[in-house]
């Protein structure tokens, strides 16, 4: 049984609450001098005026919250954006990227403040001291491929921000005299605002990261002005090798020269992988949304955001396309699926446009486009996506670009095509950010495909701009040059 402890007072004004098991640790010592308890485990944080909670996740060691200690050589490094919050429609503190911000860093072993400090300037001096709260830190096992040793991570969260607003802030903290602190990063709220156009940068499969191509990919995202990333999955080849992590991580978070990239700056919602493989250092090195009161099962793998006019629904699929790797997955995710796709289509007149992502297809004509768990993915997700119409459908796994033609999924996953979109869902892969090509071919459903085996491409991208009137898309060839010319154009109206 749990029982709850608050802990009155932490570091810059905390306010966490902390599920704690009780009846763990020891005494040391003779009889009459028993050494203190052990403190228990922490198992539960709740972020200051956020209203959700996080918890760590079975395979995290030494998990601490509120922490002053800073180390020898603290290191604070590979500093990256993500989010909180939880995951049902109505619920409270529901995941919104206009209001709230996670972050997440790497610091030394003996590092465990756990702070982010924040303001509306570059200039630290100027942030209001009241803008400055701590998270909560953990080592992250070694990796079982290539080990690394443990990995000092930490996160916080903040909420009650302003939409469509650009902030400043830094993570590290510590006592007066002895603080340490990252460089300043920025990073822009997402607008709240249906009415206004938001641009979203479109990638997935990185794994490998061959030419350069994912850190390339990031200059064109900055260059965007993106309000947001959406990435399909695969990010890595071994998941369970820390040491391709940070290298991946490095590649985004910092350019050759050090100047900073997209990690810390730029919203990235990532679907999960099956190179992913459910490895404790995906959930590590990403900062989701975890409903701890709905799914606390399931906590990081499925949410949707509002973002201007587009909702966003972001799946891990890995389990639909494979169900027995975990029988009851689907009867959590499938209701939560249907009422939120529900709840978009009833809301069409304020936000017009419905998009998901995921990893595998539901149609690709490349090599896994006929692969028995692509299929049962198609059979399960195509007549949810055209019960409530879902208007894109973004993946990868099949590392090209494919545009179907709109589509409706008959009984047995059998495709009809549709001649207006407003009839059918656009199914689209746009993968290649690193890994190696894959052929492209062409089935009946199919309106164009492209793989970058030949010519001088490295790779595609994609920039999804929208407004309430119009859902487009450009599909760009990735090229050293940075010419990146764009070879397939998708336009939806109203």
């Amino acid at each position: 049984m749990l029982r709850s402890k608050t802990l009155a007072s932490l570091p810059c004004g905390v306010a966490a609450i902390l599920t704690l098991l009780p009846g763990l640790g020891g005494c040391g010592g003779d009889e009459s001098t028993p050494a203190p308890p052990a403190p228990p485990p922490v198992t539960r944080f709740e972020p200051a005026g956020c209203g959700f909670a996080v918890a760590p996740r079975p395979e995290y060691t030494d998990v601490s919250v509120g922490s002053t200690e800073v180390g020898a050589t603290p290191n604070v490094r590979r500093v990256r954006l993500g989010l909180g919050g939880n995951v049902g429609r109505g619920a409270e503190a529901r995941v919104d990227p206009s209001r709230s911000a996670g972050f997440a860093w790497q610091t030394d072993q003996g590092t465990k403040v756990s702070e982010v400090q924040w303001g509306s300037s570059p200039d630290p001096a100027t942030w209001p001291v009241e803008n400055r709260t701590s998270g909560y830190t953990w080592n992250t096992p070694p990796g079982q491929i290539n080990p690394q040793g443990e990995a000092r991570m930490h996160e916080a969260y903040v909420c009650g921000l302003t939409p469509d607003t650009t902030y400043y802030y830094r993570v590290g903290g510590g006592p007066a005299g002895k603080e340490v602190w990252s460089e300043v990063h920025s990073f822009k709220t997402t607008p709240s605002d249906p009415g206004a156009g938001v641009t979203i940068a479109v990638s997935g499969d990185s794994r490998g990261q061959h030419n350069n191509a994912w850190r390339l990919i990031q200059r064109r995202v900055m260059a965007e002005a993106v309000d947001l990333h959406l990435f399909s999955g695969d990010v890595l080849d071994l998941a369970t090798d820390q040491g391709e992590w940070e290298r991946w991580i490095d590649a985004a978070w910092k350019d050759d020269g050090g100047g900073l990239l997209t990690l810390g700056q730029v919203l990235m919602l990532p679907a999960h992988g099956n190179h992913e493989n459910h490895s404790a250092l995906f959930f590590g090195n990403f900062v989701m949304p975890q409903d701890l009161t709905r799914f606390p099962k399931y906590t990081e793998l499925f949410f949707s955001v509002d973002v201007g006019p587009v909702h966003v629904v972001v799946i891990d699929d890995a389990w639909i396309v494979n169900p027995t790797d975990d029988p009851e997955f689907t009867a959590a995710f499938e209701p939560w699926l249907r009422e939120d796709l529900k709840a978009a289509n009833d809301n069409r007149a304020e936000v017009p446009w419905i998009v998901t992502v995921q990893h595998h297809s539901a149609y690709s004509s490349s090599n896994h486009g006929n692969d028995t768990n692509v299929l049962r993915g198609r059979a399960f997700l195509g007549p949810i996506y055209d019960e409530y119409h879902v208007d894109l459908a973004l993946a990868g796994h099949d590392h090209n670009y494919e545009r179907t033609k709109p589509l409706t999924t008959g009984a047995g996953g059998v495709p009809t095509v549709q001649q207006s979109f407003a009839d059918g869902t656009v199914y689209l892969v746009c993968a290649g950010a690193g890994a190696e090509p894959y052929a492209a071919a062409v089935s009946d459903f199919t309106e164009l495909s492209r793989d970058y085996k030949e010519g001088g491409a490295l790779g595609f991208y994609g920039i999804l701009k929208a407004t309430k009137a119009a859902l487009t898309l450009e599909a760009h060839e990735l090229r050293v040059d940075a010419t990146d010319p764009v070879f397939d154009t998708l336009t939806i109206t109203k």
